[in-house]
């Protein structure tokens, strides 16, 4: 039989086609059926108590951080944030900074090597490649190690572990109910809301970050959970916290149109240093990966020359925060401003490249504030019958910042509109951070976070349209039962063995179940007649279209573009067994119930 006939598809695919009747009953009840009311209701349950446990977490996180901040750098026991900007250490913080982030990577090295970094892109991975699936041990190590680095002036945000905390704990809530991938994937997304929303105090924009970072889709089975998640992890934080905005303001607001043109010009300087930000994070981490010397004596480096620079410039340590309300309630000056938007891109690329653990969510908002105050007190120097103060400036340039690193606009608007319930300065903030995406984007196509998935050889589309078949794991719509022949089989037996199966192709496999060739129906039943005792490895040709069972439904659909072959066989890529095949019937169920 000629390759043409064996996998000529246009004929296939139209068998497998008329094949769905057939196949309707089983499909309709493993695939095509809807989500019913019932397991909605049972999701937004489900949900409910992941907004509770985020909230509850946030705030643990927050205190923990406290707790080991004030104990480390102002000798109290005390579980409120206390400034580390007035530690009481002195020239002591050279040894405890290094001392901290050593402790930091020790924990990340030994238990779970996902905790290091800031975060984010590892839950986005657990969606991508594990089906939402995250080990439970995160949500303590995550948060002890990062709270570790914090609390040592590690100049990084507690955003972005809360985040992968948060998301861990809805996977882990998922698993323990046995729920499909689908729900599973939206209670990471409830995670992440909610640890955002509980975090900020900003439950509109959890339920965007979520939406625009993790879930990627806008659709009322995944959409309702999420609100209702944010909802209740806010409402947890508020009773703990009050309901106060992150920062206080004075109300700013656009000067007149021609303000316009230097929000323009400082969206465009947002954008070049949001890919400078995102370049350095990545370049201080292929540093120090390459240094041939052993892993713990990285954060001693990195520690000691974060603690020598704290020493003059103190504003580095930790989140921040403090720094960014002085620059928007411009109790700043133009010196520390401009200072702190190279100290703190070194400080925190140098923090996480040499093993400490933490976001770069704030970061982002801390370099925008200095770029902003600093770009606004001069514009207001020059024209200030024309151009507002510069805490405008420094407020929009937060949101800015976090567009250009983040690629998240919408969540960029909506944050800081929440965090400072200052609705006055959103025409400026909304031209800004687009402007800034923009540009952003033009110079280098990846964020700070699909940057760190692409360096592991995954692409990660951030778009809330984004098709299905690039977010869906082959080994989620895969079928395993399969009808294989054994390499060292006589064409006769093999023959006996399928007779009662109407596939037009079989695969091979050898003793140990590895994937080794197919052979077609048609030439096994007429060699089977010619050469009824010649063995299969004799006459089986090559599978050309063969994918892992963790990469996506769109490598398999590329496969198909390749080879013209329908279908696709999937083995597992560390033993190479055959573990699974994915045919036209298969694309079609994941279409139908993306549709639903």
């Amino acid at each position: 039989m000629s390759p043409k006939a064996i996998i000529d598809i246009p004929k296939i695919t139209r068998s497998a086609i008329r094949e769905i009747p057939k196949t309707w009953k089983s499909l309709n009840k493993t695939y095509l059926q809807p989500v019913t009311q019932k397991e909605v209701f049972h999701l937004n349950v489900i949900a409910i108590a992941v907004g509770i446990l985020a909230g509850y977490t946030a705030i643990g996180f927050r205190f923990l951080i406290g707790f080991f901040q004030n104990a480390i750098l102002h000798h109290q026991l005390d579980w409120h944030l206390i400034s580390p900007l007035d530690h009481v250490r002195g020239y002591w913080i050279i040894i405890i900074l290094p001392a901290g982030l050593l402790v930091s990577t020790l924990i990340t090295h030994f238990f779970a090597r996902e905790a290091k970094g800031h975060g984010v892109p590892e839950v986005i991975e657990a969606v991508m490649t594990r089906s939402g699936r995250m080990r439970k041990r995160i949500v303590a190590l995550k948060a002890l190690a990062s709270s570790i680095t914090i609390a040592a002036g590690g100049s990084v945000g507690r955003e972005g572990p809360i985040v992968q905390i948060g998301s861990a704990m809805g996977s882990a809530i998922g698993q323990i109910l046995k729920l499909e991938p689908k729900l599973l994937k939206t209670l990471v997304g409830c995670g992440a809301a909610g640890a955002i929303a509980a975090t900020f105090n900003t439950p509109i924009a959890g339920v965007i970050f979520a939406i625009e970072i993790i879930v990627l889709e806008l659709k009322t089975k995944s959409f309702v959970p999420l609100v209702v998640s944010s909802v209740f992890a806010t409402v947890v934080s508020r009773y703990y916290l009050g309901n106060e905005p992150a920062f206080f303001v004075p109300e700013y607001r656009l000067s007149g149109p021609d303000e316009l043109i230097f929000y323009l010009a400082l969206g465009i300087l947002a954008g070049i240093l949001g890919v400078v930000f995102i370049k350095a994070v990545y370049g201080f981490e292929d540093f120090f990966d390459n240094l041939k010397i052993p892993f713990w004596t990285k954060p001693l480096i990195g520690g000691f020359i974060l603690a020598s620079i704290a020493l003059y410039f103190p504003q580095t340590l930790g989140v921040g925060y403090e720094t960014v309300t002085e620059a928007l309630q411009q109790k700043s000056t133009l010196f520390i401003m401009s200072t702190m938007i190279i100290l703190k891109i070194f400080a925190t690329s140098l923090t996480l490249a040499s093993g400490g653990s933490g976001g770069v969510f704030a970061p982002s908002l801390f370099i925008g504030a200095m770029l902003g105050g600093a770009y606004g007190y001069l514009v207001n120097q020059f024209f200030p019958d024309i151009t507002g103060s510069y805490g405008a400036y420094a407020l929009v340039g937060m949101a800015a910042m976090f567009s250009a690193t983040g690629r998240a606009t919408f969540t960029a608007i909506v944050i800081l509109f929440e965090m400072t319930l200052d609705y006055s300065i959103i025409l400026p903030l909304m031209f800004v951070c687009v402007t800034a995406d923009q540009i952003a984007w033009a110079i280098s196509k990846d964020s700070i976070y699909s940057l760190k998935l692409k360096r592991k050889g995954l692409s990660f589309i951030n778009d809330i349209s984004v098709n299905v078949m690039s977010i869906t794991l082959v080994k989620d719509i895969m079928t395993t039962e399969l009808h294989l022949i054994q390499e060292d089989m006589t064409l006769k037996e093999a023959a006996n063995k399928l007779v009662q199966y109407a596939h037009s192709v079989y695969p091979v496999v050898n003793n140990q179940g590895q994937l080794m060739g197919i052979v077609s129906k048609e030439l096994l039943e007429k060699a089977s007649f010619k050469h009824p005792k010649q063995l299969i490895n004799e006459v089986m040709q090559p599978a050309k279209a063969v994918v892992a069972a963790e990469d996506t439904v769109l490598k398999a659909i590329t496969k198909i573009e390749k080879t013209r072959d329908p279908r696709v066989l999937v083995i597992n890529d560390k033993t190479k067994k055959l573990v699974g095949i994915v045919s036209p019937i298969d694309f079609v169920r994941l279409s139908s119930a993306e549709a639903d």
